[in-house]
């Protein structure tokens, strides 16, 4: 077996019905109709804020909007890229976009004109900005969006946003390529500046009850939107094809599921039984947590079928653990350049997604090539623990 598409066709028909229930079926009928109510809101409430041609950038005051209370990869990068502003403006006032959700608005006053405006969320948040500022206030600001997109097709729904904009940040070059194609607004790549994450507080061993001496693998996922993405089932089987059951190799998968994707964690469970070498973890970490089980791992795994950037494969690598994954996308830009990367070959599959997370369908993504990762687990087992 090389990539997740060779499992039993047994098993995939299996899965195939279970994932798709009559409630399922309902969801993807409703589906598109949501998708044009939701683009006629956005629409709407932007109208008013075409951004002018003659604004120019300032080194004073500069407005950041983005989601800093999250817990998505999403929200870490904004704080990175907040650090990253502090070097170009007087001051920086930042503001929650969560807070917005939840129907808290934070104008600014018409007498206080926003002289520079970043928006470190994706467009499906832009919506909110009038949560923000108020139109008068916005009129003459310089505007950034920092997008981040993880597949080769420029998202549709997205083309709004293009002229509230002067310039367009991308984290990476896989994101910028796709976005230069699609808008005419200028697309600059600027990285994340991604740092260490400090050592936690939290002893991730013990609680997890992994002997200080067993090789400990580490992923970190959130498959809430789209499992097919970040692709866990080939996480477990490669590291079943590495290690087959082995009571001193355990891998950790740190898992955010929703009410849709729950399923998936039996699909794993599935592919695990009857070993015992796989844990995995669905509740809510703590930043602190999270930081604990980067450090405490021997190898990060990331066999993921697209990137816009990889922030947990970033932090891995700055931290200095071999980290094992797909070579394609973003991370295969930036990951070469560490000495601890391992970029893992793959093969491209056409997509293919049970929930149709991405209404762009024709497209191709990477496929892991699971013989490969399991060679490269077992090289770094052997180099952990001498064993061989």
């Amino acid at each position: 077996m090389k990539t997740y598409q060779d499992l039993p066709i047994v098993t995939r028909l299996r899965w195939a019905v279970r994932r798709r229930p009559p409630k399922h079926l309902w969801y993807r009928f409703r589906l598109r109709i949501r998708r044009r109510r939701w683009e006629a809101i956005r629409i709407r409430a932007v109208q008013n804020l075409a951004s002018r041609p003659d604004a120019r950038p300032t080194a004073g005051i500069a407005t950041v909007i983005a989601d800093f209370s999250g817990t998505s990869g999403l929200s870490r990068a904004a704080i990175y890229d907040l650090d990253q502003l502090r070097s170009r403006h007087s001051e920086i006032i930042p503001v929650d976009i969560s807070r917005c959700r939840s129907g808290e608005h934070q104008v600014v006053p018409q007498s206080s004109p926003i002289e520079n405006l970043y928006l470190f969320c994706q467009p499906d948040n832009y919506e909110h900005i009038q949560s923000v500022a108020t139109p008068g206030a916005l009129k003459n600001a310089w505007r950034v969006g920092k997008w981040v997109w993880e597949t080769p097709i420029f998202p549709r729904r997205w083309r709004f946003a293009a002229p509230l904009l002067h310039e367009i940040w991308a984290p990476s070059e896989f994101c910028a390529a796709v976005f230069r194609q699609n808008v005419s607004v200028p697309v600059r790549v600027i990285p994340h500046e991604v740092t260490p994450p400090e050592r936690g507080s939290t002893d991730m061993r013990l609680r997890l009850g992994i002997p200080q001496t067993a090789f400990m693998g580490l992923s970190i996922m959130d498959i809430r939107s789209c499992p097919a993405r970040k692709n866990p089932w080939a996480h477990v089987l490669a590291w079943k094809k590495a290690f087959d059951g082995r009571r001193d190799a355990i891998l950790v998968v740190k898992l955010r599921t929703s009410k849709r994707t729950r399923l998936v964690l039996r699909e794993l469970m599935e592919l695990v039984h009857p070993h015992e070498n796989v844990i995995f973890i669905d509740t809510d970490y703590t930043g602190d947590e999270i930081a604990s089980l980067q450090h405490a791992c021997d190898v990060f795994l990331s066999l993921h079928r697209s990137e816009g950037y990889g922030l947990n494969i970033h932090e891995a690598l700055l931290c200095g653990k071999p980290t094992i994954a797909t070579d394609w996308s973003a991370n295969s830009e930036y990951g070469p350049a560490f000495e601890n990367y391992r970029g893992v070959t793959y093969r491209l599959v056409r997509y293919r997604d049970w929930l149709a997370h991405y209404e762009e369908k024709g497209f191709w993504w990477a496929d892991a090539n699971l013989d490969h990762a399991s060679d490269e687990l077992r090289s770094a087992y052997a180099t952990a623990t001498g064993i061989r």
